[in-house]
C-alpha cells in the first residue's frame, strides 16, 4: 500500500512539472513570435563627423571636466558597435563616460557595392586618419588614446605602427594580432589549402554578413544553436534575462556585409601570411612596423574566447617597443568583455585606472600648430575598378595622395570633401 501511495505522490509531481514545462513552452513560443521590443545604443550622442557611410560619434560627457585625453575606440567591420553600449547597466560606453572620459566611436555603417574595392590601406589612413586628426584638433593636442576591439583592435594597431605621433595611449581588445600559431578554427578553415578567398571575392563582391556569422556559428554549434536556447526556457520567467537575451539576438542578427577587398586583403595578409606581427605588411607603401609602437598599452584579452583565440593577443607586447605595457586576461569569452556582469564589476574598473593614470593634464602635449590645420582634406587617386576581379586577383589603389589645410573651424557635423575622381564611394 505504502508503494502505491509513493507511486502515486510520484505522478503527480510528473504532471506538476510536465505543466510547468508546457507553460514554459508555450511562453517561450509566443516570446519568438513576438519578440518584445528592447532598446540599445542608448547613450547620448551626436555625429560630428561623417565621410560617406562612415560616422564619427561624440558621447555626451557625464563629467564636468572629462579627462583632457579623448579616447577613439575602433570596432570591427563585422556587426554594429553598440555591443558596447547593449544596455545601461553593462554599457562599456556609459562605463568610461561615468569614469570622467571623453568618448568617440567610429561607426562604420553597411558598405554597398560603391565600396567592394576599400582596402585596409583605406581604412587605416584614410578613415581612421581623418577621425583622429578631427579630434585632435577639437581638443587643440597632439595625441590621443585609442582603443580597438576584434578586427578593430588590429587595424588600429597598424594605424599607431604608421603614426605613433598621433596616439598618446593604445588599448586592444580581443584583437588577433599574432595569426601563427592559432589555434581556433577559423584559422583552420582559412588556410589557403581550404579556402580560396579569390573565388569568393570575385563571385559575390563584398562579404554577406549570413556568410560570416553562420561560420561564428559554426565555431560552437551545439551552444548557438541548442544550448541557449535551452538555457533561454529554463530562465524565461525572469524578465531581465528575458530583455538581455533579446538585445543579444538583436545584435547578433544585425551583421552588416564586410567590404570585398579588405575582406581579401585580411585573409591573405593577416590569418594566411601573419604579415603583421612579421613587421612584412605594407600599407600605402610603407611598412607597418610595430616597433614604432613606444606609448602605453594596454592588452584586454578573454581567457575563453574562441572566436579570437587568447594565443592570438599574448605575444602582441612581445613584438612592441613600449616599456609601459601591461596585459589584462580576464575569465570571459569574446563578446563577455563587453556584456557580462562580471567584466563590469571587476574588469572594467582595472582598465579605466589604467587609462586614468595615463589620461591626467602632465601627460598632454598641446598641438604644435593650430588646431584648424590638423585636419585635412585628403584626395585619393581613382583604384583600378575598371579591372575585373576575374582578371586581377587583388585589386590595389594607388598610393599618390595630396593634403589641404582647411583653416575654418570643425563645424557640428563635417563631411569630407570627395576627390575629383572616386570610384569607390558615393
Amino acid at each position: 500500500m505504502e508503494g502505491l501511495v509513493v507511486l502515486v505522490q510520484r505522478f503527480q509531481e510528473q504532471i506538476k512539472e510536465f505543466q510547468v514545462f508546457s507553460q514554459k513552452v508555450a511562453k517561450v513560443a509566443k516570446l519568438f513570435s513576438s519578440p518584445p521590443y528592447v532598446k540599445v545604443g542608448t547613450a547620448p550622442k551626436e555625429v560630428v563627423y561623417e565621410d560617406g557611410k562612415v560616422r564619427l560619434l561624440h558621447y555626451k560627457p557625464t563629467a564636468n571636466e572629462p579627462y583632457p585625453v579623448p579616447l577613439l575606440i575602433v570596432y570591427a567591420l563585422i556587426n554594429k558597435p553598440y555591443i558596447l553600449d547593449l544596455q545601461p547597466e553593462r554599457s562599456v560606453i556609459r562605463h568610461l563616460l561615468n569614469e570622467g572620459f571623453d568618448v568617440y566611436l567610429i561607426d562604420w555603417g553597411t558598405p554597398t557595392d560603391s565600396d567592394k574595392y576599400l582596402t585596409m590601406d583605406d581604412y587605416v589612413n584614410w578613415y581612421i586618419s581623418d577621425m583622429v586628426d578631427y579630434i585632435r584638433a577639437k581638443h587643440d593636442i597632439d595625441s590621443i588614446s585609442l582603443m580597438g576591439y576584434c578586427m578593430g583592435g588590429v587595424l588600429s594597431a597598424m594605424y599607431t605602427a604608421l603614426h605613433p605621433q598621433k596616439v598618446r595611449n593604445f588599448i586592444t581588445m580581443a584583437a588577433g594580432l599574432d595569426l601563427g600559431d592559432d589555434p581556433g578554427l577559423l584559422k583552420q578553415w582559412a588556410r589557403k589549402e581550404f579556402f580560396d578567398v579569390d573565388k569568393l571575392v570575385d563571385t559575390v563582391g563584398n562579404v554577406p554578413a549570413d556568410f560570416i556569422n553562420f561560420g561564428y556559428q559554426l565555431l560552437d554549434p551545439v551552444g548557438n544553436m541548442y544550448s541557449k536556447y535551452a538555457g533561454f526556457a529554463d530562465k524565461v520567467d525572469n524578465e531581465k534575462f528575458v530583455k538581455m537575451f533579446f538585445r543579444m539576438e538583436k545584435w547578433v542578427s544585425d551583421g552588416i556585409p564586410v567590404a570585398g577587398e579588405v575582406y581579401r586583403e585580411y585573409i591573405k595578409e593577416l590569418y594566411q601570411n601573419n604579415k603583421l606581427i612579421r613587421n612584412e605588411l605594407r600599407l600605402g607603401g610603407k611598412k607597418v612596423d610595430l616597433g614604432n609602437i613606444t606609448m602605453p598599452v594596454l592588452s584586454i584579452i578573454g581567457q575563453y574566447d574562441h572566436l579570437v583565440p587568447p594565443q592570438t593577443s599574448r605575444t602582441f607586447n612581445d613584438h612592441i617597443s613600449s616599456k609601459d605595457k601591461d596585459r589584462i586576461i580576464f575569465p570571459t569569452g569574446h563578446i563577455g568583455l563587453s556584456v557580462s556582469s562580471a567584466t563590469h564589476a571587476k574588469m572594467w574598473p582595472q582598465v579605466t585606472n589604467w587609462l586614468k593614470e595615463r589620461s591626467k593634464d602632465e601627460h598632454v602635449q598641446k598641438a604644435t600648430v593650430k588646431p584648424t590645420e590638423h585636419k585635412v582634406v585628403k584626395k585619393r587617386s581613382k583604384p583600378k575598378a575598371a579591372k575585373k576581379a576575374s582578371k586581377t586577383k587583388t585589386i590595389k589603389t594607388t598610393a599618390k595622395s595630396k593634403t589641404t589645410q582647411n583653416t575654418s573651424k570643425p563645424k557640428p557635423v563635417k563631411k569630407a570633401s570627395k576627390p575629383k575622381k572616386k570610384a569607390i564611394r558615393k
